[in-house]
């Protein structure tokens, strides 16, 4: 015999039926966050051997770069041996492993600093970047994508949808180098690099600093979004829930509010976690355009210079925060999305 508590006895029946099936599904999304984290290790295993791999066959000498081109053989075989770079490749590799898991990324070859102490502090500033691209992208998208779905068919629809794919067409280090041109050469209002006032202690100035880049990288990703907001929101619309709403009698903005956002919204939480995943590797081009210190431009320089050490243990890095994004993907999505179920077998 099971014994309910005062407080839930004498509430509300539908309140109690809400509490019953709130639990079960928490405990749910905890154990589909618990398979995803234990997933992602097995993932980065496999990308690590990919990653490990490539690195090996990318061309050029590590001690060359490192020593000059007046170094004999001998000496570059020497640096190589002292920085770990000769043996067989499964022995490199299971070193470099070990030695990742264990917070030990080794020295830059070019830099002649802890990997960790340089990935860890150009990552943030390409998070940050990240970031503010993300908030200038978002909200840009749902107004365009929701104007779109209302005025289907009439001249804004197409107005909007012929200058997205203009965007659409134009690669990021173009709009790059126009927005540099314009706002740098032509007006002033911004320095041609990002690189002195990225690294000042002053927020205002950082802001500055990510001002362009986030922009360029803000629309490289908006004719996308806006069109699958768009899609989802025309769905909603034709919905017969929606329907059912604007026959009760709700006001315009409630059904916005209470049914066409959250379910507009649904189908683009999974393109927005691909976005935040590959926001890291897209912001190279953007971030060595613009001379921003992130760790985009840290993995184009260390590929120029051959510098392994940073290469590997910034790629890998990479794969972490692609695969945590994700991750908080499938848990926004489901809680956002109430029409999900997860079973013992997802």
């Amino acid at each position: 015999m099971t014994t309910t508590s005062p407080r839930l006895r004498d509430a509300d029946p539908s309140r109690r039926r809400g509490l019953r099936a709130l639990a079960p599904r928490h405990l749910a999304l905890t154990r589909l966050a618990g398979r995803r984290l234990v997933q992602i290790p097995l993932v980065l295993l496999v990308v690590s051997v990919l990653v490990f791999w490539l690195v090996q066959v990318v061309p050029g000498d590590p001690g060359r770069n490192a020593l000059g081109p007046y170094a004999t053989a001998t000496q570059v075989a020497a640096w190589n041996a002292e920085h770990g770079l000769d043996g067989s490749i499964v022995e490199r590799y299971v070193h470099w492993l070990g030695g990742f898991v264990t917070g030990d990324w080794g020295v830059s070859l070019i830099y002649a600093q802890p990997a960790s102490e340089l990935i860890l502090g150009r990552l943030g500033n390409s998070l940050l970047l990240g970031l503010y691209a993300f908030v200038i992208v978002v909200p840009v998208a749902i107004a365009l994508g929701a104007v779109q779905a209302y005025r289907e068919g009439r001249r804004t629809d197409r107005f909007i949808t012929v200058v997205l794919m203009s965007l659409s067409a134009v690669p990021e280090f173009v709009i790059g180098i126009v927005f540099l041109i314009v706002f740098a050469v032509w007006l002033g209002w911004v320095p041609v690099s990002s690189a002195a006032d990225a690294t000042s202690a002053d927020p205002l100035l950082h802001l500055r600093a990510m001002t362009l880049p986030a922009i360029t990288l803000a629309l490289g990703y908006l004719a996308v979004l806006v069109r699958m907001v768009r899609t989802g929101t025309l769905e909603t619309l034709t919905s017969q829930y929606h329907r059912t709403a604007v026959l009760k009698g709700l006001t315009p903005s409630q059904v916005v509010r209470s049914h066409v956002a959250r379910n507009a919204l649904i189908p683009t939480i999974s393109l927005l976690g691909i976005y935040l995943g590959t926001l890291l590797g897209g912001s190279a081009i953007v971030e060595s355009l613009f001379g921003y210190p992130g760790l985009g431009a840290l993995l184009v320089t260390a590929t120029q210079k051959k510098d392994i050490v940073l290469l590997e243990a910034g790629v890998m890095i990479t794969g972490v925060v692609s695969l945590l994004a994700l991750l908080l993907t499938d848990v926004v999505f489901a809680l956002v999305d109430p029409r999900i179920r997860f079973d013992a077998k997802e």
